[in-house]
């Protein structure tokens, strides 16, 4: 008839919600908040009009299930049947009254069929909801058509499409079908319904993680043959115990979710998939029960057109379609969501081709044409996109792959490549744990489930374990092997050539060690033979800082009591030659022998003689003092005279000499500390130096990449 009829807002009469302009109705009058009060038939010329039927706001109602009983579902469907018999004839008396005089009036309408693309758009939510669901869970299932999770999944759609495509028949309707065909689909539509929310449950029951022997779970179809031959028999509390029976079931399904999060607590890979399965199928059933299934229960207002809500459900297979590539739900891999890619697009071809031959009455072959270059250009460049999208996997270029190798091979020390390569895999990978591994295969692997990636011994640093990757949001997948083992082999080909450049350099270095020692120190030696008393002590500190750059040269160490030793009589002769006191007591060095490395031998005896020297020249001191004190890994000396101190500028580090500028480089280059201080009777001067070389925090170098790959933009 062209009209849009719902109940009136207080729910006792019909009202004209809006009138399609194209249908043939003889009184052009109608117009919006119109109630129509009755529906007839058009009598015959010269003959008396039969009674018309009275209509009710129930019969407009889109789910009759929500009556309160059996006898007024079984009124519902009788009034249906008369109904729908005027209906059917050529012409229909309409009986209304004008909204705003209150004055009746009739009109005739004429039935005719209209295009299915004219159909309501609560029709098209539930039809393309079930379709879609359908669709989903049937891929799903084809791939694995014998695991217990993916056919429990296919089970839902099977609930769904049964639920969907009856509620899009009559829910839909302009105001009445036959009653026949009514009482038929509702009972579908509630084994629909329940179907849906016991193979959720068997699927939680099930998966990620068995939860009941697989026998257990027949206890779900028995439990819809139960329901089902309450509702078939009318007993109980009414048609509308369906939504009671789907709040229960929405209950039992977050239960069951529950259960499974306590059952994953000690698998990570599982409970991700719960996370992401277990949030689409909370938003949807969930949203379907508070917006379809509470309204009824409670006695609530309709807030959304319950045509409308079943799309909530789509939530749940959109929701898993977008987990199965992130997550492998059900283990199926990238190839499958591919597949799934393809399969949507020869859809839309072959569609599109119907369209164009149906619709413009073209032929086959310019028709397909036409179809496959517009499918061509504006799917398949979408279908790129969704996929970059919905994988989040960025590639890493060439050059910067390359770049990321050196900047780890080429670390100051092997400590700092270690470092550098830690921090490279957290901004590639972003793991949630990366921790040391038992030393393994000499190429990286996956696990099977892709949680964890294992890389071997590689540049300082032991072999790593990485898992939950992009901060648990995902898994490893075979591109992200792939990208690891190009790193490794660049690494190991950067470190293999500053390998080769290392052995240059020490064999340099070597050789000006020989030559030090062979050629100036043979000099120096003869020279020593023949100075005199003045001469003699210059030379001997020329030797003895020979001897130290040799040995530093050659990679030697020398041990702390030795190198304190030496100072300390060095310290004297100065002293002794400045006619200053010097009280520097003899320490014993506990424990085993401390070993020094160049730099800080080198950095400790100079720090001392440019502090002597300063004493020397500048303090006027008669006296100095000199103590130290040992704590664990590092060695602090005290140095106090009785001079006349430092300029306050020199205390503040803005002294306009090098000496003290160059002290406390040379001390902080090493990780120590220089203190400086007047004491008023004098100078005190601090040295704190570590026993173990420490290095400068290294230069993260070139960002590779600004975020971890797979991570949300």
């Amino acid at each position: 008839m062209g009209l849009t009829l719902l109940a009136s807002p207080d729910g006792t009469v019909v009202t004209v919600a809006s009138v399609d302009l194209s249908a043939r109705i003889d009184n052009p009058g109608i117009v919006p908040g119109a109630k129509l009060r009755a529906i007839g038939t058009v009598p015959a010329p010269g003959s008396a009009p039969a009674d018309p039927i009275p209509l009710e706001a129930d019969d407009v109602r889109p789910e009759p299930d929500s009556l309160d009983t059996y006898a007024a579902l079984d009124a519902f469907y009788a009034r249906q049947s008369m109904l729908a018999a005027i209906l059917a004839q050529p012409s229909v008396m309409l009986y209304l009254v004008n909204p705003l005089t209150g004055a009746d009036y009739t009109a005739v309408a004429y039935p005719k069929s209209s295009p299915w693309w004219t159909l309501p758009s609560g029709f098209w939510v539930q039809f393309l909801t079930g379709i879609a669901g359908t669709l989903i869970a049937g891929w799903v299932w084809a791939l694995r058509p014998r695991a217990l999770g993916p056919i429990m999944f296919a089970l839902t759609a099977v609930g769904l499409i049964g639920a969907t495509a009856t509620s899009a028949l009559y829910a839909n309707r302009e105001l009445a079908i036959n009653g026949d065909w009514f009482a038929t689909m509702t009972p579908i539509n509630h084994a629909g319904s329940l179907t849906f929310g016991l193979a959720i449950i068997g699927l939680f029951l099930s998966y990620p993680r068995p939860l009941v022997r697989p026998r257990w779970l027949l206890v779900l179809p028995l439990a819809l043959l139960v329901a089902m031959g309450l509702d078939l028999a009318k007993i109980g509390a009414g048609p509308s115990q369906l939504y009671l029976w789907v709040a229960l079931e929405t209950l039992a399904i977050f239960i069951t979710i529950a259960a499974q999060w306590w059952s994953t607590r000690r698998h990570p890979s599982d409970r991700a998939a719960l996370g992401w399965i277990g949030l689409s199928v909370i938003a949807g059933a969930g949203s379907y029960t508070l917006l379809g299934a509470a309204p009824v229960v409670l006695h609530l207002p309709f807030g959304v057109p319950q045509s409308h809500v079943t799309g909530v459900l789509v939530v749940i297979y959109v929701g898993l379609a977008l987990g199965l590539l992130r997550y492998r739900l059900f283990e199926l891999g990238r190839w499958a969501y591919r597949i799934l890619f393809y399969t949507v697009g020869a859809l839309l071809l072959l569609t599109f081709d119907a369209v164009l031959v149906v619709t413009l009455d073209l032929d086959s072959a310019p028709a397909f044409g036409l179809a496959l270059v517009t499918v061509g250009f504006l799917y398949l460049p979408l279908r790129d996109w969704l996929w970059q999208r919905l994988t989040r996997s960025r590639q890493i270029e060439d050059h910067q792959l390359f770049a990321a190798a050196i900047d780890v091979a080429f670390a100051p020390s092997r400590q700092d490549s270690a470092i550098r390569w830690r921090d490279l895999l957290v901004r590639l990978f972003d793991p949630l744990e990366l921790a040391e591994a038992d030393a393994g295969a000499a190429q990286p692997s996956l696990t099977s489930d892709g949680l964890t990636l294992f890389l071997p011994a590689i540049a300082g640093a032991p072999a790593l374990r990485l898992a939950y990757p992009f901060a648990g949001r995902g898994l490893f997948a075979p591109e992200h092997l792939q990208l690891a083992n190009q790193l490794v082999t660049l690494t190991e080909h950067a470190e293999a050539g500053r390998a080769a450049y290392t052995r240059g350099v020490g064999e340099e270095r070597r050789r000006m060690a020989r030559d030090l020692h062979d050629d100036v120190g043979a000099r120096l030696l003869t020279g020593l033979h023949t100075a005199d008393t003045a001469t003699r002590p210059i030379l001997q500190a020329a030797l003895s800082d020979i001897r130290a750059i040799v040995s530093g040269l050659s990679g030697d160490e020398a041990s702390l009591d030795r190198v304190l030793a030496e100072t300390r009589h060095e310290t004297a002769r100065r002293m002794e030659a400045a006619g200053i006191a010097l009280d520097w007591p003899v320490n014993d060095i506990p424990g085993d022998t401390i070993q020094l490395d160049y730099r800080l031998h080198k950095a400790l005896t100079s720090s001392v003689r440019e502090i002597v020297s300063n004493v020397i020249r500048h303090a006027e001191a008669s006296t100095l003092a000199v103590s130290l004190d040992l704590d664990g890994d590092r060695l602090a000396l005290h140095f106090a005279d009785n001079g006349i101190g430092l300029a306050t500028t020199a205390l503040a580090g803005d002294s306009q000499g090098f000496g003290l500028r160059n002290l406390r480089h040379r001390v902080e280059d090493v990780g120590g500390r220089l203190t400086l201080a007047n004491t008023g009777k004098g100078t005190a001067i601090g040295l704190d130096i570590p026993l173990r070389a420490i290095v400068p925090t290294p230069d993260r170098g070139p960002s590779v990449l600004p975020e971890a790959l797979g991570s949300a933009p």
